[in-house]
């Protein structure tokens, strides 16, 4: 592609990509710098609307200097700018821990569902991508490298030069007299992509002159298949999942590679991303474990846990205390402890809502007294605990379902039985649980 094609073929990209808002992600490098100077005149001929957010990361002597120029730039293009200062904690992998920061901060612009983050990564930098994820053993994701546009934030992140080389930024820079900032870290090989960047692209590309467009050729294949297979996981799941728990039996009638996929994609969704190692250990330790067993993982903050023939996600909290009792008063709404939800009052019989037929003043509520006998409506006193068994309620959930007494008596098991018909009802009463910060989380 020749330098002048460029601004047509970012003309092209932004009438297929049709974002109400640009937000520019901008360092004041070359990439940064040849992106802000195609944009500015494209957004001003199709009056959209343009920011430019430099994030300073405080790692460089010249960072100061850096932000100084960015700011000069919009100023003379007068465009808005707005400089975010991050902190971090460490040099622990100073590389990852600075990219987390930018795009937290970054998230905070991106606010509506047409609003695009922009950023200025292009075809070395999908490479170098790519590279790096054979070099970790990837999967299929990793291997897909950086897709042109995802989700991002409430809106999308949009990455336009994916299919052009730095050399033609470098074309472009130099025909138009831009200036821009180097970061003398770029130098450094002792970071894993720059020297990518300086010892192994230049060998290949001197070799093969054609490798970044077969690279980039190769990613679409993988992303491809990646969002096929998206597809069918999705798919797979809505099988074997419900909100708390998923299904082995449904599990095990998907083929053996689609399990996988399925696993990962339900421990994803509760923020856990799981090695291959552990997902060996998982299937071999929890969902192989004998029948009558009740195993569990670590999965870092979380744990998974096996009841019967279900998987569990759950707060990982050795710590859990014995819920308090409270005071359930007549036909009034009751807040439960530690986050448990609330009980409301229903007049007449709604979905979930559970009979009660004395119209007493007030009601204990407790949690965890498994031994109480308890006699649901039509059928023969048990304890308590055989009940939850019968109901095939995981044992760890047995102690934070609200237990209902009128003088002394267990009469209601929210959620689950009353010891009165409907007939007999003056009132009912549900159970709203506390909604769960994580998807099919259970605590």
């Amino acid at each position: 592609m020749h330098r002048t094609d460029l601004s047509q073929y970012l003309l092209k990209q932004l009438h297929q990509h049709q974002p109400s808002r640009l937000v520019l992600a901008y360092s004041g490098g070359l990439d940064s710098q040849v992106l802000l100077h195609l944009l500015w005149p494209l957004c001003q001929q199709h009056a959209i609307p343009l920011q430019v957010v430099h994030v300073h990361h405080g790692l460089s002597p010249q960072a100061d200097a850096w932000a100084r120029f960015c700011q000069e730039q919009c100023q003379q293009l007068n465009l808005p700018f707005e400089l975010c200062h991050v902190h971090l904690s460490s040099n622990t992998n100073i590389e990852q821990q600075a990219r987390r920061a930018r795009y937290q901060v970054l998230a905070d612009y991106i606010t509506e569902p047409q609003t695009s983050l922009v950023c200025a990564h292009h075809a070395d930098d999908q490479f170098e991508t790519l590279l790096l994820a054979l070099k970790r053993g990837a999967g299929l994701n990793g291997l897909a490298a950086m897709p042109s546009c995802r989700h991002f934030a409430k809106g999308q992140l949009w990455r336009p030069l994916l299919a052009i080389s730095r050399q033609q930024l470098m074309d472009y820079a130099t025909s138009h007299a831009l200036s821009w900032v180097e970061d003398e870290s770029n130098q450094n090989t002792e970071f894993e992509r720059n020297f990518v960047r300086h010892a192994v692209s230049p060998v290949l590309k001197q070799r093969w002159p054609q490798w970044l467009s077969t690279v980039g050729r190769s990613v679409q294949h993988l992303q491809d298949a990646a969002s096929l297979a998206e597809y069918y996981t999705e798919q797979a799941l809505a099988r074997c999942a419900t909100p708390d728990k998923l299904d082995l039996i449904a599990l095990s009638q998907q083929h053996p590679l689609q399990q996988d996929l399925v696993l990962r994609r339900w421990l994803y969704a509760a923020g856990f991303n799981p090695d291959t190692q552990w997902l060996l250990t998982l299937k071999q330790q929890v969902i192989a474990a004998k029948a009558d067993a009740q195993p569990q993982l670590v999965a870092g903050r979380l744990l998974v846990r096996r009841y019967q023939q279900h998987l569990y996600l759950l707060n990982n909290d050795s710590q859990r205390q014995a819920l308090p009792s409270c005071v359930l008063t007549w036909q009034q709404a009751c807040q439960l402890p530690e986050d448990r939800g609330q009980l409301l009052w229903h007049k007449t019989k709604v979905a979930g809502a559970l009979a009660i037929a004395e119209a007493s003043q007030q009601y204990q509520v407790v949690f965890g007294m498994l031994n109480l006998p308890f006699k649901p409506t039509g059928k023969q006193t048990k304890p308590l605990k055989q009940w939850f068994k019968q109901w095939q309620l995981p044992p760890w959930q047995r102690g934070q379902i609200p237990l209902l007494l009128h003088e002394g008596k267990l009469v209601l098991v929210a959620g689950y039985a009353s010891s009165y018909s409907d007939e007999q009802a003056k009132a009912w009463l549900s159970w709203q649980p506390a909604k769960n910060e994580l998807p099919f989380l259970t605590t």
